[in-house]
């Protein structure tokens, strides 16, 4: 797995999106519509001929490795989680069906035209407007009807070849359903696809929301051949310059049949669906609520931790999971007389920050961790804001917005490069990276270490805990 990373890096310093998306003569070189489709025509003979064009329906048995979403270039960082599941589809509905294995639980997720349903094995349930939009970015970069959509491209064109570790490869680019721009790379060997990028944000997506346009490469390898039809059976997925995920197919039937309700959803799951239609995170706060003098926190998941009172003014702790989390949360946080946000310490090392883009845009200064650092440059660029805006603490101080509050760099298990934030007057600790007992043993030495008095500790998990009981369960 490590030689494989470093080989992607190699790859993607050369041939990211933002290589391969290039325009201009240098990039392009001269475009040839004509070039472009027998490249694509070629492709499409390999994979099957008409064979391939006459696919109405599949079945894939298929094993995902999610990779936790970093930017730690060592092995081992991503931290893979695996996923049996089988997926059936019909493109002329077009319908997906995705049974998923968790152990001895099975969770089908069914997506019909529109239309989104759930089922954990007590009936089906309106399931999220996210899972039509995975459905369609999932049958797009499927590499079969990769190559149909991309022979129907009306902007169909080449563009300049480029080498990835001395191999060579031939780029044609059009625009897709959904109106995408995108890229594919044949191998200029053997005219497969060997990857595609286009960039798309997923604003429904609770995950996927904070990165905003983020830019997509999906790698294709492993060929094998089912019936008439050849395929790559590995699909490699990055999202926002890191590995999101790695598709296995072990096996695939082209054609099948299905039984008669693979893809029903009934009228009334339908019309609720339709009714609550919205993205995962427009959800409500749970509560705010003072937890000690001058700090206040915000309860509910994918909100800003709360806001600390220094001097005359506040800091906001965290930014939230987007642009609507954070104002959900400054509006519930005025009610509770947060009333002028002086800073805000953004410094969890995850994606889930993408409402920094809004601070920034309100010209609040944003103070970060090293480890934090390069989700908020790929948060601010998907929302069109120059990296770099949040400001980095590399070395123990004050800042000037956030008072006596002292933020310091600490290196944990999974977060080298995070921060905590002492406050001498409260006696209180912030570790927004601490989420175990390991975690908050080594933030706790740490603060003995410097003479520190901590009467509380405030974590990834809670803002504000008497620091015994932070110290004894772990959570803070």
């Amino acid at each position: 797995m490590g030689g494989m990373h470093g080989w992607i890096g190699v790859v993607v310093a050369i041939l990211s999106v933002g290589g391969l998306l290039a325009t201009g003569d240098a990039a392009a070189g001269v475009q040839d519509r004509g070039q472009a489709a027998e490249r694509v025509e070629r492709a499409i003979d390999l994979m099957g001929g008409p064979a391939l064009a006459s696919v109405s329906r599949v079945r894939l048995d298929m094993m995902t490795q999610w990779q936790r979403t970093g930017y730690r270039d060592v092995p081992g960082s991503d931290r893979p989680s695996f996923e049996p599941h089988t997926d059936v589809r019909d493109y002329t509905i077009p319908a997906w069906r995705n049974t998923r294995d968790f152990g001895a639980r099975k969770i089908v997720n069914v997506v019909r035209d529109s239309v989104a349903a759930t089922s954990f094995g007590d009936g089906f349930q309106p399931q999220s407007v996210a899972y039509v939009d995975e459905r369609d970015e999932l049958f797009l970069y499927t590499p079969d009807r990769l190559m149909l959509a991309l022979r129907a491209a009306p902007d169909l064109r080449t563009e300049g070849d480029t080498v990835v570790a001395g191999e060579r490869f031939r780029r044609v680019r059009g625009t897709l359903p959904g109106g995408l721009d995108a890229v594919v790379a044949f191998h200029a060997g053997t005219g497969l696809p060997a990857m595609l990028a286009f960039r798309q944000g997923h604003p429904n997506d609770f995950g996927l929301v904070p990165f905003g346009a983020m830019r997509v490469d999906v790698w294709y390898a492993n060929w094998r051949t089912f019936g008439d039809i050849s395929i790559p059976t590995q699909w490699d997925v990055r999202r926002a310059g890191a590995p999101y995920k790695r598709m296995t197919v072990q096996r695939a039937d082209f054609d099948p049949e299905f039984a008669a309700d693979s893809f029903a959803i009934a009228p009334e799951v339908r019309t609720a669906f339709l009714a609550a239609r919205g993205p995962m995170h427009d959800r409500p706060i749970d509560s705010v609520t003072v937890v000690a003098p001058g700090v206040v926190a915000v309860h509910g998941f994918g909100f800003p931790a709360g806001a600390v009172r220094v001097g005359e003014a506040w800091v906001l702790l965290q930014a939230g999971h987007a642009p609507l989390s954070l104002r959900r949360a400054s509006d519930a946080l005025a009610g509770h007389g947060v009333d002028r946000i002086s800073a805000a310490v953004v410094a969890r090392a995850s994606a889930g920050n993408g409402g920094a883009s809004a601070l920034v845009e309100q010209g609040v200064p944003v103070y970060t961790s090293e480890a934090a650092a390069p989700f908020l440059d790929v948060v601010l660029e998907g929302a069109g804001v120059a990296p770099g805006a949040a400001r980095v603490i590399r070395s123990p101080g004050t800042v000037a917005e956030a008072g006596e509050l002292r933020l310091e760099p600490l290196d944990l298990p999974d977060a080298p490069g995070s921060l905590v934030v002492w406050w001498p007057e409260r006696g209180w600790l912030y570790a927004p990276d601490a989420a175990t007992p390991l975690d908050v043993r080594i933030v706790l030495d740490h603060a003995r270490d410097r003479g520190w008095r901590v009467d509380a500790l405030g974590t990834a998990r809670r803002l504000w805990a008497p620091v015994e009981e932070g110290a004894s369960d772990g959570t803070g």
